[in-house]
């Protein structure tokens, strides 16, 4: 996974306001090819970061700050090439406008947008977006009538829509390397996802819910594990209810790729502990305060899957951590 993030809060503090617009703007379209980018001089002083990633062929791209307009001209785009087609999400509360083929389209709050990377496109009012680009013979093989779909919009609250964007989030946040089983997997769950959202039927559509979705709803399960297991009350029938669904629908989701929720929940907790422990910031804490810190409610529990799980006591981990 290529990631790349330009933000102005990382520019020196002696460039004015149009230089830090301007170096922002070279580094952007240094790694993307030939943009216009102009500000909302509205705004004030400009401020924003990019977010862009690579995994595999899907590209994803996200940013949050000062409303500015995007273009690429026919030649900008014959210059540097995207043979992709997008799908955007406005996540700003004002809608941004969009044009692409002749087409004017406002895109309000959480709708979403197909366009073409190879056709020339101006979007203004952009202040907090995302998409996400695909292989266009990849998803053309997905969506056969996928070109009559340019300059769509998509409604962010249906199901596939709704997953996609929680997909393309989590994703955006990865740190760290992926292996190239890891990527292909990210590949196919996006791909499939980005067809259903747009209207895939038959049996790609049949395909893509057990092997896209699937694995879109089971990554939003496993986000929620990893924010919330610090929750003594965290369990599979409250992860169930937030998200909808029943409890063994989540069991089985998890049971697909080899994991248990309990196990999942316990190991994110021990880990936590771990950290917590070997951590000097934290000698003034009792152990049994980090265990309570980290969702255990009995310290005897946490003392035997501690040493279970790590082979040692919690108390050597405060000491020093065994090599």
């Amino acid at each position: 996974m290529q990631k790349l993030t330009l933000s102005t809060a990382n520019l020196p503090a002696h460039l004015d306001d149009r230089e830090r617009f301007r170096t922002w703007q070279d580094a952007y379209c240094a790694w993307v090819g030939s943009t216009d980018l102009r500000r909302d001089r509205d705004e004030g002083t400009f401020n924003g970061r990019w977010d862009i990633a690579s995994v595999d062929d899907v590209m994803l791209v996200r940013f949050n700050g000062s409303a500015h307009s995007v273009a690429r001209s026919p030649q900008q785009i014959a210059a540097a090439p995207q043979d992709r087609y997008f799908i955007s999400f406005n996540l700003a509360a004002r809608a941004l406008s969009f044009a692409q083929q002749r087409d004017a389209i406002d895109l309000h709050c959480n709708q979403a947008l197909l366009f073409s990377g190879t056709d020339a496109f101006r979007a203004e009012g952009a202040s907090d977006w995302m998409s996400v680009g695909i292989s266009k013979v990849a998803l053309r093989r997905l969506v056969p009538n996928v070109d009559d779909l340019v300059s769509t919009t998509f409604d962010g609250e249906k199901p596939a829509t709704h997953y996609l964007r929680r997909y393309l989030g989590m994703l955006m946040d990865l740190e760290g390397p992926v292996d190239a089983t890891l990527a292909r997997h990210i590949e196919t769950a996006v791909h499939d996802v980005v067809a259903l959202a747009i209207g895939a039927t038959g049996d790609t559509a049949a395909i893509a819910r057990q092997r896209g979705l699937r694995a879109a709803r089971r990554a939003e399960i496993l986000d929620h594990m990893r924010n919330a297991f610090a929750d003594p009350a965290l369990s599979v029938n409250r992860v169930a209810a937030w998200m909808g669904v029943s409890p063994s629908y989540i069991q089985k989701l998890l049971h697909e790729v080899d994991l248990s929720f309990t196990e999942q929940v316990l190991e994110l907790r021990l880990t936590k502990a771990r950290q917590m422990l070997a951590n000097r910031r934290n000698d003034h804490l009792k152990i049994s305060d980090i265990a309570l810190a980290c969702g255990f409610s009995e310290i005897s529990y946490f003392n035997r899957c501690f040493r279970r799980r790590f082979g040692d006591a919690p108390s050597t981990w405060r000491v020093a951590p065994p090599d």
